[in-house]
């Protein structure tokens, strides 16, 4: 058997299950692959418990002597965070060492410094792990749908933000008391905005809509609506409407080029997307021979993240042992062409929440405002029992465009009676 030495930047829960998997299944990879996993080193800047040390392996705190070091042939980046893991991949490639991370912010902001320099190096990056855990979709995407054209993508890729709004509508809770048992359960950090105000997702959205459409796209690009405003309030609403709230990631080709976005929609509560629960992640491809397919699973935690970096890690293992190293050419990374946003997304359905001091004439006012903007109201409902200093209103319209509907906000917010700002969530 061939044996394949690994090196693991970056100690915490990723790390820790990937190191898990390659010691308790060491076997079956073997079994599998005709490879041997052995880890050999690990590096963390805080102290490791020594339990969690795989027999064998060193510990150091600095990563750049695993650079050059002769027993580490693959390195593996789970430390998140940019400046030292841009420089840990671009070190490791430039000593001739494939890597495999789990790092969307990262390959979202510099994948196309680091797939150049890797093709440049005829070396392999591994990155099945940095979208939606174990589900392989990227693989899906850059082998599986390469005969058909895709059209569009959609789904659930935060397991926090899914976790959160779903004990929402479970239970009952307000975001608050669900944001901290997410904190608890491990599923969301200390300081959590990167999952409930959509960057996570976005990130990932980046990465599967350039190699889904075959160009450049900076996150930036990306209008990014996170959940941070939902309350329970707006569940109860979703669900007399028959519909239930989820974040989606959203990107389709139109006439007028991508329509791509993160925010969070009502979605029909008979939907595959309503019956994606707790921290599962859910992706849909839809292309012009395969039609509409669904990817399901697990998108947060250790055990389904480590999965997906030892998948990467058994490929490369394979050929590295046959002596047959090659750089890949990602489609959407090294590509010239920038993907063209379309200036105006398609109509939708749209959902407003108004917070407002109670008095006589408001739905009259508001409805004004949303007919002189050229929407028809759909619905118009008041939250029972609620305080009259602090009343809920919710109006749906009718599909049209989001400046209009932006437009009306903005007038609708300068009301003297408005408590706080107007929710806007999409309908589809």
């Amino acid at each position: 058997m061939k044996q394949v030495r690994v090196g693991i930047v970056g100690f915490g829960t990723v790390g820790r299950a990937t190191a898990d998997i390659i010691v308790k299944h060491s076997d079956l990879i073997e079994r599998r692959s005709g490879v041997k996993l052995v880890v050999t080193a690990v590096c963390r800047r805080q102290a490791i418990d020594p339990a969690d040390v795989p027999a064998g392996a060193r510990v150091t705190t600095g990563w750049k002597e695993l650079l050059t070091a002769a027993d580490v042939d693959v390195i593996v980046e789970t430390m998140g965070g940019i400046e030292h893991s841009l420089q840990l991949l671009r070190g490791a490639l430039e000593h001739g060492k494939p890597v495999v991370t789990a790092n969307k912010k990262l390959l979202a902001e510099h994948g196309d410094e680091l797939f150049a320099l890797a093709v440049a190096r005829n070396l392999p990056i591994g990155f099945e792990a940095s979208v939606a855990g174990g589900i392989p979709i990227l693989r899906v995407i850059q082998e599986s749908t390469a005969g058909d054209r895709l059209r569009a993508l959609h789904g659930i890729l935060n397991g926090t933000s899914n976790y959160i709004l779903t004990q929402m509508e479970n239970r009952g809770i307000d975001f608050d008391e669900a944001l901290s048992e997410a904190q608890k359960a491990g599923y969301a950090e200390a300081d959590p905005t990167f999952d409930i105000d959509g960057q996570d997702a976005r990130d990932k959205l980046c990465i599967l809509a350039r190699m889904a459409f075959g160009g450049r796209l900076a996150v930036e690009r990306i209008p990014t609506h996170g959940i941070r405003d939902v309350r329970a309030v707006d569940i109860r609403s979703a669900q007399r409407l028959k519909r239930t709230i989820r974040l989606v990631a959203s990107a389709e080709q139109t006439d007028n080029g991508l329509d791509v976005s993160v925010r969070p929609w009502l979605v029909d509560r008979r939907s595959m997307l309503a019956k994606v629960e707790d921290v599962n992640n859910a992706v849909f491809l839809i292309g012009d021979r395969l039609g509409t397919q669904m990817f399901y699973g697990r998108g947060a935690g250790g055990d389904a993240t480590g999965a997906a970096v030892v998948s990467d890690l058994v490929e490369i293992a394979r050929d590295l042992a046959a002596g047959r190293l090659s750089g890949k050419n990602v489609v959407g990374f090294l590509e010239s062409r920038e993907l063209e946003i379309a200036p105006e997304p398609k109509p939708a359905g749209w959902y407003l929440r108004l917070t407002v001091n109670d008095e006589r004439g408001i739905i009259a006012r508001v409805a004004e405002i949303l007919s002189r903007e050229g929407m028809n109201i759909d619905s118009v409902q008041q939250e029972p029992h609620s305080p009259k200093t602090r009343l809920s209103l919710f109006f749906t319209v009718e599909p049209v465009s989001e400046p209009k509907v932006r437009s009306a906000i903005e007038k609708i917010n300068a009301f003297e009676f408005m408590v706080e700002p107007v929710l806007l969530l999409r309908i589809e």
